[in-house]
Order: structure tokens, then sequence, then C-alpha cells
């Protein structure tokens, strides 16, 4: 649904203060299963299967009004750390580190930063830890190190993928980390921003 399941969670968590779901991991019924708690569908105003349609047609309509503008913004701040937490677990997994090295993001990533793209973090995330990956080698079992070249590399990447020209170090959508529902929602159908989602950082301008 969101692209963490902490993320996940607050969406479920919002739609069942507004009475859209039930959330309950005894339910039976209509259930998602998953990482996330399972839900049922509670709203009686539109049927589930026509839910789908409903909604698409309102945000592509009502949704693409400038009075939402503000609203999609503030979403695509809160998704894009993590979307970065997201990829950085995945590359970390790919290369058989623990988890226990994300901590080292929290301190790195700024909420509402303007200053980079998703893309310029997803390039900073791959680059990062692949040094990681090469010190690995010369230092095995010495996680202080790896931690220090992750947190060392992240901002030196950042900077120049900031500084690189036509996007050349910008990570655009990965088809090894499949997009989260919400992503597609916002980048696609409540706004047009498309691949702008991932190559320009989030502004008001952009949406």
């Amino acid at each position: 649904m969101a692209p963490t399941p902490k993320g996940s969670d607050a969406v479920l968590s919002a739609l069942s203060t507004l009475g859209l779901i039930e959330v309950d991991p005894g339910l039976e019924g209509f259930v998602v299963p998953g990482d996330t708690p399972a839900w049922s569908y509670t709203w009686p105003a539109v049927p589930f299967e026509e839910l789908e349609s409903y909604l698409t047609d309102y945000l592509l309509q009502r949704g693409r009004e400038p009075e939402y503008a503000m609203t999609w913004l503030r979403v695509w701040q809160e998704l894009l750390p993590q979307e970065v937490m997201a990829y950085l677990q995945h590359q970390l997994r790919l290369h058989h580190f623990p988890d226990l090295y994300m901590s080292e993001l929290a301190r790195l990533i700024q909420p509402h930063d303007a200053s980079y793209s998703l893309g310029h973090w997803r390039y900073a995330c791959w680059a990062s830890v692949r040094s990681m990956a090469s010190v690995s080698l010369q230092y095995p079992g010495n996680a202080e190190i790896l931690k220090f070249t992750l947190s060392s590399e992240m901002p030196r990447r950042l900077k120049m993928a900031r500084s690189s020209t036509e996007g050349k170090l910008c990570f655009s959508a990965s088809h090894t980390l499949p997009d989260s529902a919400l992503t597609t929602v916002i980048a696609t159908v409540a706004t047009d921003l498309g691949d702008r989602y991932w190559m320009v950082p989030p502004s008001l301008a952009a949406i």
C-alpha cells in the first residue's frame, strides 16, 4: 500500500478513523493479507466492487483541481522518506547486509528537504551500499567501518547526483522494487507528475 509497513499502517489507521474500513487481524470476509494488519471494507456509500472506478474518476477530475495541490505536495513529501527507506533496505538485503544499518539513514534524511529528488536518493543509496560491499571485503565483520562508510558516502553521492547533468545520476522507478499503490496513485492519478515524481524534488510548482 505505502512504501513501508509503517506507512501502510498509518494509511489504514486514517481510513479506519474515517469509518471506511475496519482493521482487525481476526476479521473474516473481505480481508487483504500481507505485512499490514488485516482489514475489511465497511463504507456503505459505494459498493466495494465499484470503489476503484469511483475513486479513480474522482481523483482524475476533482483531485486535479488547484485547491488539492497543497494536499498532494504534503503526501509527496511524506512519501519521499518512506521511498528512500524502502529502497535502502532493498539494496542492503541484495548485498546481504542486515537492517541495522538503516538507522544511519535517520540522521541523513530531513523531512520536507527540497534539495534532492527521490531519484537522487535512490542513486545515493545504490552507490553507498556498493561502497559498503567493497569495504566489507577489506574489513570483513567490521560493522563500525560499514556504518561510517554509509553515513559518509550518502551525502557525497547526493551532492554528486544533484550536480550531474541531464539526470545522469538520478534513478527513476525500479522494476526490482515494485511501486506502492499509494505511489502509483499520487504520480499518475491524483496528479500528472509521472516520472517527475522520481526526477525532481517535491514542490508545488511541479504539481
